[in-house]
């Protein structure tokens, strides 16, 4: 996979060029047929203006939570919705358009927790957006993943959720608990993502399975699911100038990532 491209591209007529390329850390592979993005390894973004300033300044969306979807909605070239981008791809997106907005160089404060001093550090944000920590699963031509659980030997064919999809389980569970269904999130999820168990994909088999599956088998399938995607990482580590010793973290989003001068 390629890794980042921010050159410009004079190729929107409607921004007078005023865009740039993003490549994407899934390179589109994630994204089932018919999608927007499938097989989609870059991503048109235009550069940010006074516009995108006051989406994220706008009271309303803050409170909200929607400010950074309605950031999104309006950078992005492509007509789609942000809960159909895997989180891996919008934080490439958001880390490009603040670097060519404001430059790469981010100033944060942190607290070191061994001697609570404060101290100042910056990021190269450039850095971080190449930064990307490639699947240890391989992946199937329809993009899947496929494991072996531990416990029950069970040979589990899995596919990665849109966030719009992860939305809609937590709302049919609190549904289904209003009408005295016993389930749970993970039981959904899992009947969701499963798309063959042994080479069957047999409903019916697969959610009994679900229904008994063991925790040994729960959690590798659940850490199998959270690795199987590429992702961009934003660990850190940094030495306190006070008390010498180091800590780690990831980084953070403070008031000033799009806004530097604050």
């Amino acid at each position: 996979m390629k890794k980042f491209n921010m050159e410009d591209n004079p190729t929107s007529n409607e921004y007078n060029g005023l865009s740039h390329y993003v490549d994407l850390p899934t390179g589109g592979i994630y994204y089932p047929e018919g999608h927007p993005l499938h097989n989609v390894a870059q991503i048109e973004v235009k550069m940010m203006t006074t516009k995108e300033e006051d989406i994220l300044t706008n009271q309303s969306y803050v409170e909200n939570g929607v400010a950074v979807d309605k950031l999104l909605e309006s950078i992005i070239l492509v007509k789609i919705s942000p809960k159909d981008i895997h989180e891996t791809d919008k934080m490439a997106v958001l880390l490009s358009a603040r670097i060519e907005a404001y430059g790469p160089e981010y100033e944060v404060v942190s607290i070191c927790p061994h001697c609570s001093e404060e101290q100042e550090d910056t990021i190269n944000l450039s850095d971080v957006l190449t930064n990307v920590v490639e699947s240890e699963f391989e992946k199937t031509d329809a993009g899947t993943t496929i494991i072996e659980l531990p416990k029950s030997k069970k040979v589990i064919e899995f596919k990665i959720l849109l966030p719009k999809d992860l939305e809609s389980i937590s709302k049919s569970v609190d549904k289904m608990k209003k009408l005295n269904i016993n389930t749970s999130f993970n039981i959904e999820f899992f009947k969701r993502i499963i798309v063959s168990m042994d080479g069957s994909e047999d409903k019916v088999q697969i959610s009994e399975f679900v229904q008994n599956i063991r925790i040994m088998d729960s959690r590798a399938l659940t850490k199998a699911y959270n690795s199987s995607l590429p992702s961009i990482s934003t660990e850190r580590e940094t030495v306190c100038q006070a008390c010498n010793k180091e800590s780690k973290g990831v980084l953070p989003i403070q008031a000033n990532f799009f806004f530097p001068e604050l």
